[in-house]
């Protein structure tokens, strides 16, 4: 793997995007001037992204690559497009030379296709993927590299990245010699990045190239607290505002030499264990305060927010970590109580009871289903403090609450409980 203080083609032309080193000071430059990341991964709400003091989007989804370039030269936004491939934990995808062909000429007709958009700053070949070095795991790496040298043969004008969860000394190791070619690495990382910069200082004997942040986020759900079922247990978007801010201020290495920026996650809606767990944005497409959080990480600034504030919420007086379990059909209560420094405004509640998907806890690469919302449940959906029957059929469900206000802003929190006879 690259260091960077070479590119990795045989180009020689003048480069509309590259990473440059001075001093062993690393940054992207872009049209002749250093440009820093500051945006989140997804593909929505690029309008409001540029509104808040973002620069950058990364898009995994390749149906959505058309549209989101189209909005982002537009708005002057820059566009990272994620290419997924499987992992040596797929290896017997790479046993077969019809898939190996697919993906390669798949990924051939999109670079080529986009290559010269003006608002294309990377490409990232692969997100998180398993890479175990071993004779069986040689096809994986033999393809991997065909792509790799075909994304810099096509397009010698823009940075080649892989995206990896947080810093592993090993496969940092191995990088050096199985995908030589990167210009750059991702580093996905959420309670990680508390310690992301002392733990690069550790390496940096063994890699001391340039890294961009592609994921960070507070707590994700694998390392939140559980219920006895296993249900991660979600902080109210208040809370997660809060953790937001002192990841970025505290925590992300914005004086590191090596850094080329950060992406925050998630930039949109996304059913991920619950639907509001990495959400900025409700499904109604409404802010909350992690969105007015970011605008002040982005522009260094302290604004007045104007988003609702959630201190917690009770069922029957018991918080989620009382593993709260219900008699199928019985009567209950919940009790929302909201900060004391909550902006005073006209404000309305929308519950829902969910049951879970709890076949995927635990996995980050499933498919996250949303299951249809329980309906009869609520005598009335939108008080503060609703009363509602428990569901007849025995599992975990979820309480949630959707508090908008007249500003534009909305907050959210949710409950596990359990129905068991």
């Amino acid at each position: 793997m690259n260091n960077g203080n070479q590119l990795n083609s045989n180009f020689n032309g003048e480069r509309k995007v590259f990473i440059q080193e001075q001093n062993g000071q690393y940054s992207f430059n872009k049209n002749g001037k250093p440009f820093l990341v500051k945006g989140g991964a997804g593909y929505s709400f690029l309008k409001e992204l540029g509104m808040s003091g973002g620069n950058t989007i990364m898009c995994w989804d390749t149906s959505k690559i058309e549209a989101v370039l189209k909005d982002a030269e537009k708005l002057n936004i820059a566009v990272i497009i994620g290419l997924d491939i499987p992992g040596t934990d797929h290896i017997e995808f790479y046993k077969n030379e019809h898939n190996i062909e697919n993906v390669y000429n798949l990924y051939s007709s999109i670079i080529l296709r986009y290559k010269d958009n003006a608002a294309l700053l990377a490409w990232c070949l692969g997100n998180e993927l398993a890479m175990t070095a071993s004779y069986e795991t040689i096809p994986f790496y033999k393809s991997i590299n065909r792509l790799l040298k075909m994304i810099h043969q096509n397009d010698p004008q823009h940075p080649v990245s892989t995206a990896i969860i947080d810093v592993p000394k090993m496969k940092l190791i191995g990088l050096q010699f199985t995908m030589p070619g990167l210009d750059f690495l991702s580093i996905n990382t959420y309670n990680g990045l508390k310690i992301l910069d002392t733990k690069l200082d550790d390496i940096k004997a063994f890699w001391s190239g340039p890294y961009l942040v592609g994921e960070w986020a507070p707590n994700g759900a694998w390392e939140s607290t559980r219920t006895n079922w296993l249900a991660p247990i979600e902080s109210t978007s208040t809370k997660k505002a809060e953790q937001f801010a002192e990841l970025y201020n505290k925590y992300m290495p914005l004086n590191s030499p090596r850094f080329l920026g950060s992406l925050a996650f998630y930039w949109g809606c996304r059913q991920e264990y619950t639907n509001t767990w990495y959400s900025f944005f409700s499904e109604e497409g409404v802010p909350n305060e992690i969105s007015e959080v970011l605008k002040d990480c982005w522009n260094n600034s302290t604004s007045k927010h104007l988003s609702p504030r959630l201190r917690y919420m009770l069922v029957d007086s018991l918080g989620a970590a009382d593993n709260i379990i219900f008699s199928p059909g019985t009567p209950h209560k919940v009790n929302l109580v909201l900060d004391t420094w909550s902006p005073q405004d006209t404000l309305f509640y929308k519950w829902q009871v969910y049951k879970e998907d709890w076949q995927t806890w635990g996995s980050t690469w499933n498919y996250f289903k949303k299951l249809p919302a329980e309906t009869g449940l609520f005598v009335d959906s939108t008080l503060q403090h609703p009363a509602f029957i428990a569901p007849v059929k025995n599992g975990p469900y979820r309480i949630y609450v959707t508090v908008y206000n007249s500003k534009g802003y909305c907050a959210t929190a949710n409950t596990p409980i359990y129905v068991e006879e």
